[in-house]
C-alpha cells in the first residue's frame, strides 16, 4: 500500500473539466468522519476505480490556507455549539497551488443542506472591504461591521469525485489552526474525510468504506473545533462527544 496519500491520489485519473463542473455541489449533505491516517490511507485505496481526483499546479495534494470571521462575541462558534438551525461560517480560503482566493460562506440550514456561496478576491487578499462587506450582508444574519479575523486554519486536501454519483470526498490531513492571539491546535495524525453529496445516499462506495472500518459520522467543524480546543474558558458541552473522540485518537 502506499505510504502517503498524495502516492494513493496519484493512483486515481485526473477529473475532466466536464466531471469537476457536474460536482460543483454548492447545495450539498456534508457528512464528516475523523480517523487516523493509516485508516484514512487503507479507504482511500479502496476507492481506485470509483472516483477521479482534482489535480492541482503541484500535484493532487492541495494545500488550503484559511482566516475565518466571527463576531466579538464568537457568534458563529456559539451558534453552532448550541446546534442553531441556521447557521454560517464565514472565512477567507487561499489555494496557493492556483493562486486564488475567494470570500466564502457556508450556511447551514438545517441538519441535512449546507449551502456554499463565495465571491472572488484578489490572491492573498483578507480585508473585507465595501463590496465583501456588502456580498455578506445578502446573506448572512450576523452584524457585518462586529466581524473580525479570529483564527487561521492550514491544512493539506486530496480531493475526489465519483464516476457515477452526485458526490465528492474530501480527505484533509495536517490539519493545524492559530488564533490572532498565537494560541494553536495541530490535528497531528487525524484526518477529517467529508462526503458531500446530492441528495444524501448511504450506497456509495466511500460510504461502505467508512462504515466497513466502524466510523461513524461526526458534526465537526474545523473551525469550532479548534476555537473550543484552544479556548477551554468557552461553553462547550455539546461539543464534548467530538472533542473526546478526537482526543482518544493517537496523535
Amino acid at each position: 500500500m502506499p505510504s502517503s496519500l498524495a502516492d494513493v491520489a496519484a493512483q486515481f485519473p485526473a477529473a475532466s473539466t466536464e466531471l469537476r463542473e457536474g460536482r460543483e455541489l454548492l447545495r450539498r449533505v456534508d457528512t464528516k468522519f475523523v480517523c487516523t491516517r493509516p485508516v484514512a490511507l487503507s479507504i482511500v485505496q479502496g476507492l481506485l476505480g470509483h472516483y477521479a481526483a482534482l489535480p492541482t499546479p503541484g500535484g493532487n495534494l492541495a494545500t488550503y490556507r484559511s482566516l475565518y470571521f466571527d463576531t466579538s462575541d464568537l457568534r458563529c462558534y456559539h451558534d453552532h455549539r448550541r446546534g442553531r438551525r441556521l447557521r454560517h461560517k464565514v472565512r477567507i480560503r487561499h489555494y496557493p497551488d492556483r493562486a486564488l482566493s475567494y470570500l466564502e460562506v457556508k450556511t447551514k440550514r438545517n441538519e441535512a443542506v449546507t449551502d456554499k456561496q463565495r465571491r472572488p478576491i484578489a490572491f492573498r487578499e483578507e480585508r473585507l472591504g465595501e463590496a465583501e462587506r456588502a456580498f455578506l450582508a445578502r446573506i448572512v444574519d450576523l452584524p457585518i461591521d462586529d466581524l473580525a479575523p479570529m483564527m487561521r486554519i492550514d491544512f493539506r486536501r486530496v480531493s475526489l469525485v465519483a464516476l457515477h454519483a452526485a458526490e465528492r470526498v474530501t480527505i484533509d490531513c495536517d490539519l493545524a489552526a492559530e488564533t490572532m492571539d498565537g494560541a494553536r491546535w495541530d490535528a497531528g495524525d487525524r484526518v477529517v474525510v467529508e462526503v458531500k453529496q446530492s441528495p444524501f445516499c448511504v450506497r456509495t462506495p466511500v460510504m461502505g468504506a467508512l462504515l466497513a472500518h466502524g466510523l461513524r459520522e461526526q458534526s465537526m467543524s474545523k473551525y469550532t473545533i479548534a476555537t473550543a480546543l484552544v479556548r477551554p474558558d468557552l461553553r462547550r458541552n455539546r461539543l464534548l462527544p467530538e472533542l473526546k473522540a478526537i482526543e482518544r485518537m493517537t496523535a
